[in-house]
C-alpha cells in the first residue's frame, strides 16, 4: 500500500512540474524559467524522472502545435518557424538531460554543461542549414520581420529630418533581418549556455531548499565557483580571433570565435560574481544587498554604454583572480593569506 502511494506521488509530482513547465513556456515572462521545474524533477527523481518529464513535456508541446491543425477545417500546413521552434526546444531538453547524467566518475558539472552546448552546436549547424534551405523559410522570415518593423515603427514613430531617415533605414525589414541573423549566428551558444545554466541553478536551488532548512549542506555554492587557470588560453585565442574578424574578417571562423569567446566571457563573469558573493558571505553582508547588486547590474546591462562596461568589467574581475587571491577564508592563517 505504501509503495503504491509513493509511486502515485512520484507520478503526480512529475505531472505537476511538467504542467508548470509548459505554463511557463507559453507565458512570455516565464519563458526563461520553463526548464527549472524539469530540473527540480531531475534532482528529486533522478535521470529517469527527468527523462519522463521531458518526454511528457515534448508530447504535450507537439500536441499544442499540431492537434488544432488536425481538427481545423482548413488544410493548413505548419509554418517552417514552428519546426525551428520544436528543434530549439528539443535541443534545450537534451542539454538538460546531459547535465544530469549520473556518470560513474562524475566530472565537474561545468564540463557536462559545455559538453551539452558543444553537442547542440554540432547538431544545430546541419539542422539550421536544412531549415534555411527550405523554400518557405525565407518567406516566413520576411513576413515575420515585416510585422516586427511595423510594430517598432509604431513605437518609435520616426521624426522628419536626418535622424528620422536614419531610424527609418534602421527599421527596414531587410535590415532588421540581417541584424537578427548576425546576432543569432554569433551568440547562439552563449544564449543556450546562459539559459541552461540559469535553469539548472534555479531548479537545483529550489529542489534543495528543504534539505538546507533541515540542516544539510547544499551540494553547490555559487561562491565556490572557480575556473582553472588554463581557461585563460582559449579566452585569449578566441578574443584574438574576434578582433581579427572586426578588423579583417575571417569568414565562417568568426562565428566559432564569437560563440566560444562569449561563452568564456560569461563563465568568467560568473567567476567575478562568485568572488563578490564570497566577500559578501565572509563579511556577513545581508542577502538583499546581493540581490540588489544583481538587479542593478541587469539594469545597467540594458544601457548600451553601461552594458558594454558590465560585459567587460565583471569578466575582467574574474580573470584577475589568476594573479590576485580574493577568496581568503576568514579563519585562514596569516601565512595562508600571504
Amino acid at each position: 500500500m505504501y509503495q503504491r502511494s509513493a509511486r502515485g506521488g512520484r507520478w503526480l509530482e512529475i505531472l505537476l512540474f511538467t504542467a508548470s513547465s509548459l505554463i511557463l513556456y507559453h507565458t512570455g515572462v516565464g519563458l526563461i524559467l520553463f526548464l527549472a521545474p524539469l530540473q527540480v524533477v531531475g534532482v528529486r527523481r533522478g535521470l529517469r524522472g527527468l527523462a519522463l518529464s521531458a518526454c511528457a513535456f515534448m508530447l504535450v508541446f507537439l500536441a499544442i502545435r499540431f492537434v488544432p491543425m488536425v481538427f481545423s477545417s482548413r488544410a493548413a500546413r505548419p509554418d517552417i518557424l514552428v519546426y525551428a521552434e520544436i528543434g530549439i526546444v528539443a535541443l534545450l531538453l537534451l542539454g538538460l538531460i546531459v547535465m544530469n547524467l549520473p556518470l560513474a566518475r562524475l566530472p565537474r558539472r561545468l564540463y557536462l554543461l559545455l559538453g551539452g552546448a558543444a553537442l547542440t552546436g554540432i547538431v544545430a549547424v546541419p539542422l539550421g542549414l536544412l531549415v534555411a534551405s527550405t523554400p518557405g523559410f525565407r518567406e516566413s522570415m520576411a513576413n515575420l520581420f515585416v510585422d516586427v518593423s511595423k510594430a517598432l515603427s509604431g513605437i518609435f514613430a520616426p521624426a522628419d529630418g536626418v535622424g528620422g531617415s536614419v531610424l527609418s533605414g534602421f527599421l527596414e525589414p531587410s535590415r532588421l533581418e540581417k541584424i537578427a541573423e548576425e546576432y543569432i549566428l554569433r551568440s547562439f551558444l552563449v544564449d543556450y549556455v546562459v539559459l541552461l545554466s540559469f535553469s539548472w541553478w534555479v531548479g537545483q536551488a529550489a529542489a534543495t531548499r528543504t534539505a538546507v532548512f533541515l540542516g544539510a549542506r547544499p551540494r553547490f555554492r555559487f561562491a565556490e565557483f572557480r575556473l582553472e587557470s588554463w581557461w585563460l588560453w582559449p579566452l585569449i585565442v578566441s578574443g584574438a580571433l574576434v578582433l581579427a574578424d572586426l578588423f579583417f574578417g575571417i569568414g565562417a571562423w568568426a562565428y566559432v570565435a564569437w560563440n566560444v569567446g562569449l561563452v568564456l566571457l560569461f563563465l568568467y563573469g560568473l567567476q567575478g560574481l562568485a568572488i563578490i558573493r564570497f566577500i559578501f558571505e565572509k563579511h556577513g553582508v545581508p542577502r538583499f544587498l546581493w540581490l540588489l547588486l544583481i538587479v542593478g547590474l541587469a539594469m545597467l546591462s540594458a544601457s548600451p554604454r553601461a552594458g558594454l562596461f558590465v560585459i567587460l568589467a565583471v569578466p575582467a574581475f574574474g580573470v584577475s583572480e589568476n594573479w590576485i587571491r580574493y577568496r581568503v577564508p576568514r579563519d585562514a592563517e596569516p601565512t595562508e593569506e600571504e
